[in-house]
């Protein structure tokens, strides 16, 4: 049981760790891609090419970018 509880706090971390722009700064790209990759590299972002990729579809998604 203590291992499935390890594993699922380590898949966790896994999950939220990756994301290396605060909310704060997560409009401050607006709608350009580089920008975002910009921001999340400042930010000491890992894996910026997925998150600003999902940043900008949910954006597009959601009508905010055209």
């Amino acid at each position: 049981m203590l291992r499935i509880s390890a594993v699922v706090a380590g898949l966790t971390l896994i999950g939220t760790g990756w994301i290396g722009v605060s909310s704060a700064s997560a409009d401050t790209w607006g709608c350009s891609y580089e920008k975002c990759l910009v921001v999340c590299g400042k930010a000491g972002g890992r894996y910026c090419t997925d998150y600003c990729s999902k940043q900008l579809r949910d954006k597009q998604t959601s009508k905010v970018c055209k």
